[in-house]
């Protein structure tokens, strides 16, 4: 069993390995650490990671990406429509007020959820762990945004099932790069927390988290976040820095064309990494719009002054971060930063300005997020033995929950259970007093959408009572997710203590046991029954009512079956482009080497060469024309056919480069036994002169064999078919073994024994007084010089 950790970020994922010498983050067939969040969708096929990358420039409109920020997203929330309008594919709303995804797949529009396209990410990088572990992948850690709501976790939960993952928790991905930072530090004290801030400045958002680290654990102190600040709005800036500048020179807006938008956005990307290492960059993008191309020039300088107005807003996170926790900037000893986006210098003089000391950068920037989170899996997993660390985490919403007051029609009473920053994960007992079943709802003050619907009762009254006593757990679970675990009656009974009566007399005759004195006539009240109550619990049942954004079971295994067909199809359409690719490499070679008199070419006769070139090129022309979308059997069919017009002329060049090594072989085994069968050498001197003769017939016999053999196959050209094989020349040296080996290996008898003296005279065998006499004797036997060692028990 593995245990990993996934990290699907909104720009690139990672997927870190947990093994029993640490955690390693694995990658991917390209080499790299990070792959692209991408998916595409081809005719016959889908591109994932680098290959739907690669697509994205030829086929925008059907590679989706950024899909962080439409999962569990209401189509009509104003963030979404902001996104949607800068992303180059179609994005509609669902009929439950979701998104759904529309491309061409297959020569058909389809549409797709974000939980599916998440899933297909989320197969992508189970891929890349299992190739690299060789065993199937199931149990996983998955990281999330700290500011993800319910909707959201549960999309990703859901995700994770289409991709046929068991996900044991979803981790806030600063927590996890704090879980990475804090279990390897050796320095920390038991007693005495250390606080320690991480800003993480991602792809889409901006996150802080200040974590009190001690050895035996972590616990979040505070969350903050800003959702729209990150390494893609300071593109968003230069993009319409160029696209003003290109508007000024040609009256051309590039934001009206989808396409020239999308390579504008890939430009100034380019020219910000560029930037992070130079002084100054260039712009230049072909035929962007129009036949017109975009030529540029930018200095780190202007650089900074565009995107001032966007960094400027990271410093609202941290501010809030530190008044949450109520820390001062004296109060942290150190801050991390990570992020994909923490390449610009000036977001770094920000950060060093908003806590009043410098960051460190001793964690990977975009891999300490899935190394918290394999860290974590290794955890939660049985097969791992990890040291003790406790992790509390902080509740990022407080959760409100709301009731209707019984006797006050339209009037609610709400009570905040799970507060912001409260430590998770955490229970809560919830009491209410109700006369019928009734619906519980919790809400997030503050943000959109309802935590969850729970539906109570039916439930009894108890006798003589007006209303039942209910208790209700709930629970903020290791997914950051606000569950009703359970529901309860509660009624109280009067018990009755009755007193002891008199004790029966002992059986058997015994005598009984003394008793106390009786009681004196005044304490007759204190003997009288005692009364106590005596709590009884009686199980209410319960059920969550469905959200409008949240999947059921029976949506996800419709969605898991379609990944799996797809799945399916992708394997196909693989194995028939390998196929394709075999058979078009083998008609290259095959027309290459008989192009070749030292190659194939030296084997074939002119008439033989003339037919297989012709049949080389008849296959090209055909893979070019009807072969260009064909069955995968077809392929197959057709690499058999073209091997076997040109295997007589294939197996002459294999047994030319093969039959030397295997005469060698022979003629040195002939040699070895010959110096048995013909040798008067004192180590073969105890063999048989029948067996010696039987040796050397054998090796006579296979020396002619292949003389004759080697004079045949010499006095034919190299166009004719082979004299003889190599298999068999090794044939014959195993016949050769099979005759001599056992009679070259015969061991040397064994020499005479020494002859046995004379047993003594009676009188000198008689043992000496207080000697003790030869054979079996009463008693225990001594003890052996070599008896074992025992150890004290």
């Amino acid at each position: 069993m593995s245990v990993v950790g996934i990290d699907p970020g909104n720009d690139t994922s990672c997927v870190a390995l947990a093994r029993k010498r640490g955690v390693d983050v694995i990658m991917n067939k390209e080499s790299k650490r990070e792959t692209p969040s991408v998916v595409n969708f081809g005719d016959k096929m889908r591109f994932l990671g680098t290959d739907g990358q690669a697509k994205m420039s030829l086929s925008p409109q059907n590679t989706a990406h950024q899909l962080k920020r439409i999962l569990g997203k209401r189509f009509q929330d104003p963030f979404v429509q902001n996104d949607i309008s800068k992303l180059p594919f179609i994005v509609k709303e669902a009929p439950d007020g979701g998104c759904l995804v529309e491309v061409t797949y297959c020569n058909e529009a389809t549409t797709f959820s974000p939980e599916q396209l998440m899933a297909i990410i989320l197969v992508d990088q189970k891929r890349i762990a299992e190739d690299e572990a060789g065993i199937t992948v199931t149990d996983c850690v998955i990281s999330v945004p700290a500011y993800y709501q319910e909707p959201e976790r549960y999309a990703m939960l859901a995700a994770a099932k289409i991709a046929g993952l068991n996900c044991l928790r979803l981790i806030n991905e600063t927590t996890a790069t704090a879980l990475a930072y804090g279990i390897y530090k050796t320095d920390l004290s038991e007693e005495v927390a250390v606080n320690v801030g991480f800003v993480d400045v991602g792809h889409s958002s901006t996150q802080v988290t200040i974590v009190a680290l001690k050895k035996t654990g972590m616990q979040v102190l505070a969350h903050a976040w800003d959702k729209n600040t990150g390494g893609r709005d300071t593109d968003e800036a230069l993009f319409d820095h160029f696209a003003k500048d290109f508007q000024a020179k040609y009256k051309l807006d590039i934001r009206t064309n989808k396409k020239a938008s999308f390579k504008l956005r890939q430009g100034v990307e380019k020219v910000k990494k560029i930037l992070s290492a130079n002084a100054e960059a260039q712009l230049n993008i072909e035929c962007i719009m129009e036949d017109f191309d975009m030529r540029g020039q930018l200095s780190r300088e202007q650089l900074e002054e565009i995107v001032a107005p966007v960094l400027a807003r990271i410093s609202t996170p941290i501010a809030q971060a530190l008044a949450d926790s109520k820390l001062q900037q004296s109060d942290i000893s150190n801050v991390e930063i990570i992020g994909s986006a923490t390449r610009t210098p000036a977001i770094f003089k920000i950060v060093e300005d908003a806590f009043g000391r410098s960051p460190s950068r001793t964690m990977n920037s975009k891999e300490a997020v899935s190394r918290g989170c394999a860290l974590q899996c290794a955890m939660l997993s049985p097969v791992f033995k990890v040291r003790e660390f406790e992790i509390v985490d902080a509740c990022p919403y407080p959760i409100e929950f709301t009731w209707p007051r019984e006797g006050a029609e339209g009037e609610t009473v709400s009570q905040t259970l799970f507060e912001r920053n409260a430590p998770t994960p955490a229970t809560k007992m919830l009491s209410l007093t109700r006369s019928a079943p009734f619906t519980i709802t919790a809400v997030s003050p503050g943000c959109t959408g309802v935590v969850g619907h729970w539906n109570v009762g039916p439930f009894e009254i108890p006798a003589g009572a007006e209303k039942a006593k209910l208790k209700l757990r709930v629970k903020m679970d290791i997914h950051g997710l606000t569950t009703v675990e359970s529901v309860h009656s509660v009624e109280e009974e009067e018990k009755k203590d009755t007193p002891m009566e008199e004790a029966a007399p002992a059986s058997g005759g015994a005598e009984p046991m003394e008793a106390e004195a009786p009681a004196p006539a005044g304490d007759a009240a204190a003997a009288a029954p005692e009364k106590k109550k005596k709590l009884k619990k009686y199980e209410v049942p319960y059920t969550m009512v469905q959200l409008p954004l949240v999947r059921n079971t029976a949506e996800i295994e419709i969605m898991f079956e379609k990944e799996c067909q797809m799945q399916a199809s992708d394997r196909l359409q693989e194995e028939t482009n390998e196929r394709k690719n075999a058979l078009e490499g083998y008609v290259y070679s095959l027309r290459n080497r008989l192009a070749e008199n030292k190659g194939l070419g030296g084997f074939a006769s002119a008439a033989e060469k003339e037919n297989l070139v012709a049949a080389a090129t008849a296959m090209e022309d055909w893979l070019y024309d009807e072969g260009e979308d064909v069955q995968k059997s077809v392929y197959v069919a057709k690499l058999d056919e073209l091997k076997a017009q040109s295997a007589a002329v294939e197996l002459r060049s294999e047994e030319a480069a093969a039959r030397p090594a295997a005469v060698d072989a022979l003629r040195k085994s002939i040699h070895a036994y010959m110096t048995v069968g013909m040798g008067d050498a004192p180590q073969f001197a105890h063999i048989d002169a029948e067996e010696k003769a039987l040796v050397y017939k054998e090796c006579e016999s296979a020396l002619n064999w292949i003389d004759e053999k080697e004079g045949m196959q010499k006095a034919q050209p190299k166009t004719a078919d082979p004299a003889y094989l190599s298999a068999d020349v090794s044939k014959k040296r195993d016949t050769l073994d099979r005759v001599c080996r056992p009679i070259a290996s015969k061991p040397k008898p064994k020499p005479a024994p020494a002859p046995v003296p004379e047993p003594a005279k009676e009188e000198e065998a008689k043992p000496a007084e207080g000697e003790a006499a030869d054979g079996p004797a009463d008693g225990p036997e001594a003890p052996s010089e070599e008896a074992p060692i025992t150890m004290e028990s």
